[in-house]
């Protein structure tokens, strides 16, 4: 692992521990085991060092949705919904630590870049969201989805989404699979034309 990767993986793990404001350049650098003049060899400071852990917590969190999407585009609307929820999901259990630090630095970002990182988490969000507009769109033409506003059903959708990521948070992985059925079975019950 070069230098420039083992500073993004401490800064990582710190940066998720304690936010921006809780980790300072000294104790990076202790954590990788180099001075903290050897940071600006390959950073230009804090700054330059927590936009980079951001972008490569975005590209790889980016670079799954894009393999999901190859493999449920064959798949009925209910279940291609229903995957990319439990993919997603099953993602932010395998990656908790990237998942955590970018759920902090959008929740809790330091004030001085807090624009910037929307920006770049919007701009990342587009290929998903884009997706799951056409899934629904697909599946209200076709009679499956009740007629309701696209805007009103991605919302709804990303809303289940962001709280089974709380509830992985508050409760752990025991039991989630049939958390997961279960908030499915309601959610889909509620959009689908019986």
């Amino acid at each position: 692992m070069s230098s420039a990767q083992e500073i993004k993986t401490v800064a990582l793990r710190l940066f998720t521990q304690n936010g921006y404001e809780g980790t300072s350049l000294s104790e990076i650098a202790n954590g990788v085991g180099i001075t903290k003049s050897s940071i600006y060899a390959h950073y230009k400071g804090k700054e330059h060092l927590f936009l980079a852990v951001f972008d490569d917590a975005l590209w790889d969190y980016n670079n799954h949705v894009e393999q999901m999407t190859k493999e449920i585009k064959h798949d009925s609307v209910e279940q291609q919904l229903y995957k990319i929820l439990a993919d997603i999901c099953s993602y932010y259990h395998n990656s908790e630590e990237k998942v955590v630090f970018l759920k902090r630095a959008m929740l809790f970002p330091p004030a001085f870049l807090q624009e910037e990182l929307r920006e770049k988490f919007a701009t990342s969000e587009k290929a998903l969201l884009q997706m799951l507009y056409s899934i629904f769109e697909e599946g209200i033409e076709d009679g499956i989805i009740r007629e309701e506003k696209t805007a009103n059903l991605l919302g709804s959708y990303l809303c289940v989404l962001d709280g089974l990521f709380s509830h992985m948070v508050y409760y752990g992985m025991e039991g989630f699979e049939e958390r997961l059925q279960s908030i499915w079975k309601i959610f889909w019950g509620g959009i689908q034309v019986v």
